[in-house]
């Protein structure tokens, strides 16, 4: 009998117990990453920031939106590059309402060439979505999402507003260091408002700007909400990253919480392993002790138990995984991004490899001391053992 086959027969020496310590160390672990994701995607959004870009929102905040001619005064000013006023849509696609993804109405000339870099898309598709004005744009994993082809004739509602919108999809690109842009659709921000109730058109959620001068971005601001100071439209202007730092500020504390405690999870992943992996070891005192009169080394014995408590924590983590992707990429994500404005999330490779590192090295850790006990038996203490 090969080694392996020894090490797989070892672990399913008691099933139920290891099938519940495999299960409870999945759950754990996978509580382990949600807070490691969510913190690596903040981080990420800020890095991908654009030293030269501003942001021209609402003093009082989403709900009380900007006049659509603020755009066009931005565009005048001294220092200012590109400014293209969005809109959020809140899109929907009927008969696949529980699908979210962001939707925003883009004055798209400018839109586009402030963005050239981070949508990448064939030329002839971006020339299309501009010659279209029901034209609509959107990254190729939200088109396989929706079943969406390029080409295609959709019809899309509102959230927000009654009345249906007519797309055609013009041009499908990559997100190039731009992970807020994987889940969003665009389209003119002119059809969308042209579809709007009255009270609702000429108006716009925010501005963005990108400036000459990258390091004149923090006075451009502080300018921008002076001149609009004593208008009934207040504005709060920042930096991208500025407006991305204090983004996050509003749930850091909560980050913090969540990041103490999934620490706090791994000694309860470890003590669940301790007490499995010790009862294991004790249970088969015997069969050992047979192993051992017939040859095998203690080193040998000692090194079956540590592989058979490493497989076990790779079954942890593998577990943890497979409960963690979909409930952070198909539940948890798409409520954080719609309700908190958060990047799309997901697990990198590195930080699932890490947690399934994390269930091998806790478990090994966690058999070294009763690896180290069955070692230190005699042959006859071992069969002497009654289980």
């Amino acid at each position: 009998m090969h080694t392996s086959q020894l090490i797989f027969r070892g672990t399913l020496r008691a099933p139920v117990r290891t099938l519940v310590t495999v299960l409870t160390v999945g759950i754990m672990l996978s509580a382990f990453l949600f807070p490691r994701a969510l913190v690596r995607a903040q981080r990420q959004q800020i890095e991908e920031a654009e030293a030269n870009r501003i942001v021209v929102q609402p003093r009082r905040g989403w709900g009380s939106p900007l006049p659509a001619r603020y755009a066009d005064e931005l565009r005048a000013r001294d220092g200012v590059r590109i400014a293209a006023g969005i809109r959020w849509a809140g899109f929907k696609v009927p008969g696949k309402e529980d699908t979210f993804f962001a939707s925003f109405g883009a004055e798209v000339g400018p839109f586009l060439d402030m963005c050239d870099h981070q949508l990448v898309a064939p030329l002839p598709q971006r020339e299309a979505f501009l010659a279209d004005p029901q034209g609509a744009m959107l990254s190729h994993d939200l088109a396989r999402k929706l079943g969406w082809k390029l080409g295609d004739h959709v019809i899309v509602q509102s959230w927000q507003a009654p009345g249906e919108w007519a797309l055609n999809v013009r041009s499908l690109y990559e997100p190039h260091h731009a992970e807020w842009s994987r889940n969003a659709l665009w389209l003119h921000w002119d059809h969308l408002n042209r579809n709007l109730p009255s009270e609702l058109q000429e108006q716009m959620s925010s501005i963005s700007l990108e400036l000459f001068d990258g390091s004149r971005s923090a006075e451009a601001a502080q300018a921008i909400d002076l001149s609009y100071d004593a208008s009934p439209a207040r504005t709060l202007t920042l930096q991208d990253r500025v407006n991305l730092v204090a983004l996050i500020g509003r749930f850091q504390a909560i980050l913090a919480a969540l990041d103490g405690v999934s620490y706090m999870i791994l000694v309860v992943v470890l003590s669940i392993f301790g007490n499995t992996l010790a009862m294991n070891t004790r249970a088969r005192a015997r069969e050992f002790g047979v192993m051992r009169a017939i040859g095998f080394s203690s080193g040998w014995i000692a090194g079956l138990v540590l592989a058979e408590a490493a497989l076990i924590g790779l079954a942890g983590g593998a577990l943890a995984l497979a409960i963690a992707y979909p409930l952070l990429q198909g539940v948890v994500g798409p409520l954080l991004e719609e309700s908190m404005s958060f990047p799309p999330l997901s697990i990198p490779i590195d930080l699932a490899l890490s947690c399934l590192g994390a269930g091998c090295l806790l478990a090994i850790a966690s058999a070294g001391w009763p690896a180290y006990r069955i070692t230190r038996l005699s042959v006859a203490e071992s069969l002497g053992r009654v289980t």
